[in-house]
């Protein structure tokens, strides 16, 4: 039984990432769920949100135990690598088994999340198993500030019981995340003409591992942003190069694995500065040793690409060291938990835009003392550079609790099946659990999920042995529901 449901799981997926649901685009995949349903006669409803909700019927003879909500999010972050044709709006994920792992080509898998609406219906359609009544409940933009989950209306869920299954490490039961805030930087700029005879060059950095803001905050990974100011500041102390625009980073909740600059200077002082790049270069790979394939490039602009204007070096300066002095990694480890984060800080993404850098920071605590301490850091350090700010999307932390009846459940069942105690712990990424909890008072809830590594970034992989156990247990959960 438990290679059929894990052959349908995977099924399922396949069926899913043939998809496009990149965040704020889930109609279609929510239409598919629809006619899924209603294939089935069981009943759904869309909210104005966006979200879903499925009712399955409990299994004959299980009608009396509570209903137990089976939640996951309809949307993955859209991630790719940069020679990647990929386009997010059309093409489908191409699902590749490579002995026990999958991943896609060159682009993000989307195992988060679509891994849990794959095991909702599967758990949902198996005709043999002895379960109370569930509801599934997908809901939509999570990537982008957990959106859906925001807007959820209360009263439309009946059960107390959650399962969200969204989190990364099967044999690990989350019980609490982080909160997160997200913080917008905007500064306006001068500019001015280039002096006549420079010539334009684009300076990249790129070859990063990436990963998950939250899961892989900890990790010696470095960030192309921060690697792309520094070396600006060493071009720049030698003379005579001119800024125009810099971009680096796609997502709030994604380390930053690129990054480039538009520069201008003098022909003859193009082989010192590439010289100076070369040096940068071999200093980063000693520093960071995890990112092998760090790359640095002073390189021929994309042709077409040459604008009458940069940056004056007074602004210019100032937009470097607002990148430098801005805070990115781990401020705070939690005290006597091992290698759980407290207190973290993404530098995701920057942009110059009509005269203007844009810079967006995402905090995360599990505290919200500790989110307003780094969040009013990064403001302070934006104000130093004359930036303005504004916070576009925040979220409470999800507290533990030790005594949950759901979660003495989940350990005497995991116990019964693998005959070893699971791993419980706190997640230093947001879950939606944090939210739904506060818009539902009294919600007994649990998260778990298949191993999943490097989310949230074209290496992303899904570990097929540990979906196969996620489906197990949670078939064995539900059952032990439904009779007790």
């Amino acid at each position: 039984m438990i290679d059929t449901r894990l052959h349908r799981v995977l099924e399922l997926f396949e069926q899913i990432s043939r998809i496009p649901r990149g965040s704020k685009n889930e109609a279609a995949v929510t239409q598919w769920f629809e006619d899924w349903a209603r294939n089935r006669c069981w009943p759904s409803q869309r909210d104005p949100a966006g979200n879903l909700l499925i009712r399955v019927p409990a299994a004959p003879g299980c009608e009396r135990a509570p209903a137990v909500v089976l939640q996951g999010h309809l949307d993955m972050v859209c991630e790719k690598t940069p020679e990647s044709a990929h386009d997010f709006t059309r093409d489908p994920i191409r699902v590749i088994r490579d002995g026990d792992w999958l991943h896609a080509d060159g682009t993000t898998l989307g195992a988060d999340n679509g891994v849990a609406l794959a095991l909702g219906a599967a758990i949902a359609e198996d005709p043999k198993l002895r379960r109370p009544r569930i509801e599934l409940l997908f809901t939509a933009d999570e990537e982008t500030g957990l959106t859906g989950a925001k807007n959820l209306p209360p009263g439309i869920l009946d059960a107390r019981l959650l399962i969200n299954l969204d989190s990364e490490a099967e044999g690990v039961f989350t019980v609490g995340c982080a909160g997160g805030r997200d913080v917008q930087i905007h500064r306006d700029l001068l500019v001015e003409p280039v002096p006549e005879g420079c010539r334009w060059m684009q300076l990249s950095a790129g070859g990063l591992c990436g990963g998950h803001s939250g899961i892989d905050i900890h990790r010696p990974r470095a960030n192309a942003n921060k690697l792309l100011a520094r070396t600006l500041r060493v071009l720049m102390q030698a003379g005579g190069l001119r800024l125009a625009s810099l971009s680096g980073g796609t997502r709030r909740n994604a380390i930053p694995r690129d990054a480039r600059a538009l520069v201008a200077c003098l022909p003859e002082a193009v082989d010192g500065f590439r010289r100076r790049t070369a040096q940068c270069a071999e200093r980063f790979r000693a520093e960071f040793p995890s990112e092998p394939s760090i790359e640095l490039c002073l390189s021929e602009p994309p042709s077409g690409t040459a604008p009458a204007e940069a940056m004056a070096p007074a602004d210019a300066t100032l937009v470097i060291d607002l990148l430098l002095a801005l805070p990115h990694g781990v401020a705070q480890m939690a005290p006597g938990v091992s290698d759980l984060v407290m207190t973290s800080n993404n530098l995701a993404v920057v942009a110059t835009v009509a005269r203007r850098v844009e810079v967006a920071t995402s905090q995360r605590s599990l505290t919200p003392h500790g989110l307003d301490a780094m969040s009013d850091q990064v403001r302070a350090t934006a104000a130093l550079a004359g930036a303005r700010t504004h916070t576009e999307s925040e979220y409470p932390p999800w507290v533990p609790n030790p005594a949950s009846p759901l979660l003495a459940r989940c350990r005497e069942v995991y116990r019964a099946l693998y005959h070893r105690e699971p791993e419980v712990r706190a997640l230093h990424a947001g879950l939606e659990c944090a939210i739904i909890g506060h818009t539902y008072p009294g919600m007994d809830m649990i998260s778990i999920g298949p191993t999943t590594e490097n989310a949230h970034s074209p290496t992303e992989r899904l570990h097929v042995p540990s979906l196969a156990r996620i489906g197990e247990f949670l078939g064995a959960l539900l059952t032990s529901l439904a009779e007790n």
